[in-house]
């Protein structure tokens, strides 16, 4: 089994002759390979010292992000929607895809789709392929940006202060606006696998928003400055606000299978992941003074994932693809407050996406 042709460009890429033998990376690509490897390994590995040692000083680093939040939202955004109107525009060939894969489902095609070893049927040996054309994995690399709408259910709320405080709302209702400004969205990179194609390595940034509803009245139970509170309250004799406005932030690494088989355009796919939550967090309890709130952001715990979706590859380009994804995130969030106290809340989030992918990098398809 021969490689013919040429890697596409990319960080990973390496040129292939003719004889297979690979041939290295031109001088300017291995540079700026070497400076965005120095540069991810040191922030990296400041964040991990700052997280780990000095969490005064990672609070600092994360707030000087807030001057270009605003532009970054906006730019995702952007991409979001431009890959929102490619979707529109190629719902005729993917309503004809479907079509395409019809008998084979009704003959228990997708069945088989899941399964890593079912391919399509081997292409003219005389011509190379790529993933545009064939159903079989390759390795490649993918970068997206996406859009949706999320829902959190509502949760407890735990306030413990060293005034004498120590009480738990019961579940809080939480609003989204997750198309209000700055909107839900994410950004995502993916590393499928040299050895395994069907499996990759997804690293997933995702920015949603919970914000308590202060109009609503909650069931509690606890003391207050040490005195039993009653058993209903109005929630802003607690706060006068708690959320998450400028970002329900997480940053999580994933594990994604991809189901390639059933048609060369739909991919199911489906993973797991678990990482960190960095949210910008605006807590006033009610009783202080503005000054006094908190209005940051703060490592403040740990994200759980799990996620499926279809990726569609609609276009004449097979560089580009859209995909729809169904995505539920469990957060925990402890937020450090000025006087000392904590506030605590586990926030699951329910999350419906579209979106877009680019693929910069894609190994050469093998022919016999």
């Amino acid at each position: 089994m021969d490689l013919v042709g040429k890697y596409s460009i990319g960080w990973r890429a390496r040129d292939t002759g003719s004889d297979g033998a690979k041939t290295p990376c031109s001088t300017w690509r291995r540079f700026i390979g070497i400076i965005g490897f120095v540069l991810g390994v040191s922030l990296t590995g400041w964040l991990v010292w700052a997280g780990l040692l000095d969490e005064a000083a990672a609070t600092r680093l994360l707030n000087r992000f807030d001057a270009i939040h605003a532009l970054l939202g906006a730019g995702l955004t952007a991409a979001a929607l431009y890959a929102a109107l490619s979707l529109v525009s190629g719902v005729g060939s993917a309503i004809l895809a479907l079509a395409e894969a019809a008998p084979r489902l009704a003959l228990g095609g997708a069945m088989m789709g899941v399964l890593p070893f079912a391919q399509a049927a081997d292409p003219d040996a005389s011509k190379p392929v790529s993933a545009g054309t064939t159903g079989a994995a390759l390795p490649e690399m993918q970068v997206g940006v996406y859009m949706g709408a999320s829902k959190e259910p509502p949760s407890d709320v735990r306030l413990v202060a060293p005034d004498g405080t120590d009480l738990t709302l019961k579940d809080v209702v939480w609003r989204t606006d997750s198309f209000k400004p700055s909107p839900y969205y994410g950004g995502r990179g993916i590393d499928w696998s040299r050895h395994v194609p069907n499996l990759g390595a997804m690293v997933d940034f995702t920015h949603a928003k919970a914000t308590a509803t202060r109009s609503q009245t909650v069931s509690q139970e606890g003391k207050r400055k040490g005195e039993v509170i009653p058993p209903r309250e109005a929630f802003n004799a607690t706060f006068r606000k708690l959320e998450f406005t400028h970002g329900l932030n997480f940053l999580t690494l994933n594990g994604v299978f991809r189901a390639t088989g059933l048609h060369r355009r739909i991919i199911p796919y489906a993973g797991v992941g678990i990482g960190i939550m960095v949210p910008h967090v605006e807590a006033w309890r009610a009783g202080l003074e503005k000054k006094d709130a908190v209005r940051e952001a703060q490592i403040t715990g740990f994200a759980i994932q799990a996620l499926g979706g279809i990726e569609w590859r609609i276009f004449k380009s097979d560089r580009r693809s859209v995909f729809t994804e169904y995505k539920v995130s469990h957060t925990t969030n402890d937020v450090k407050l000025k006087d000392g106290g904590v506030v605590s809340t586990k926030i699951l989030v329910h999350q419906f996406i579209l979106g877009g992918y680019f693929t910069p990098w894609r190994q050469a398809a093998a022919i016999n």
